[in-house]
């Protein structure tokens, strides 16, 4: 999805630069910066939380690093220094790296409201069905799903869902098994 939201502003961008017979200044900043770089997520254990978004939802690990003494994260999340231990970046499909970001915060307690939640990963997955069964192993509990026909292929698809073990909001959707 990304993916395709990158293509057609670069493609927006391009066919400005074309119709306009101009190249875009290499000291703008901003068109040389990605529209959307990554989403954040503190979570309290990092190898607890790689089990949903690396071997539930198919993320592929890309590094993690220890964050460093000096590091923004501290002031942009206001959190004390030293509190982040760990940053990890996750890959998604294709090129799409470093998609998604997990800070590692020892401690951290997970919000214990059920009120309407504000903020949400949404990701597309190859095998929604696996993904579920997958989820419900690691003991979370699934969002009730929805079942949908795709704008795209006109075939069934599951949309769903799960608070993470650190109470962030994650749905994910896909088209079903076809069986033959």
């Amino acid at each position: 999805m990304y993916r395709i939201i990158l293509t057609s502003i670069l493609t927006v961008l391009l066919t400005a630069c074309v119709s306009q017979n101009t190249t875009p200044d290499k000291s703008d900043a901003v068109l040389r910066l990605a529209p959307l770089y990554r989403n954040t997520l503190l979570v309290s254990d990092l190898e607890r939380s790689l089990t949903l978004y690396q071997d539930a939802l198919g993320m592929k690990l890309g590094t993690v690093k220890d964050t460093k003494p000096d590091s923004y994260s501290y002031v942009f999340f206001n959190l004390p220094e030293g509190a982040m231990k760990r940053f990890a970046y996750l890959n998604g499909d294709g090129n799409y790296k470093n998609a998604l970001g997990l800070g590692e915060v020892p401690g951290l307690s997970k919000p214990e409201s059920d009120s309407p939640r504000t903020i949400a990963w949404v990701q597309t997955v190859a095998d929604v069905e696996g993904v579920m069964e997958k989820v419900q192993a690691l003991g979370l509990e699934l969002i009730p799903p929805l079942e949908f026909i795709s704008r795209e292929t006109g075939t069934p698809g599951i949309e769903t869902g799960v608070v993470d073990f650190d109470g962030h909001l994650i749905m994910f959707y896909g088209l079903k098994r076809v069986e033959y």
